[in-house]
């Protein structure tokens, strides 16, 4: 008889653990809603560029906003090339594929920012070191 108790209540206290621990289960509980729907987004308008080192073929697309630096893609652009070598910081420039004489500084959406397509942006970073 005392065997009949104990399994009776090694069960009962097995079905109190599950009965306790059944909304950690997945399907269980309600689900939260998407933070997407309640946290706005900084910038509406998101701009993918490409980023090419002509000197070494390497390219990268970049989804960047108007308020997005040239140096934040200066950044971005050499941890994706594989450029981030101590030894290689600074003397870092971006230029506008069609003109590799001015540097371009600043934010993006000052810089004739516009969206990728056939006359979309397309940049050149350059490694230059100053002597």
């Amino acid at each position: 008889m005392a065997a009949r108790r104990s399994g009776l209540c090694f069960a009962l206290l097995a079905c109190a653990a599950l009965w306790a621990l059944a909304p950690a289960f997945a399907g269980h509980s309600a689900q939260p809603s998407v933070r997407g729907s309640r946290v706005p987004r900084a910038s509406a308008t998101i701009y993918e560029i490409m980023v090419t080192n002509p000197s070494v073929g390497a390219r990268t697309r970049l989804n960047i906003n108007a308020a997005t630096t040239v140096d934040e893609i200066i950044a971005k652009a050499r941890k994706e090339m594989d450029f981030e070598m101590a030894f290689l910081d600074g003397d870092w420039f971006l230029y506008e594929m069609e003109d590799e004489t001015k540097p371009l500084s600043g934010a993006m959406g000052q810089l004739n920012l516009r969206p990728w397509g056939p006359e979309g942006m397309e940049l050149h970073l350059l490694y230059q070191p100053q002597v």
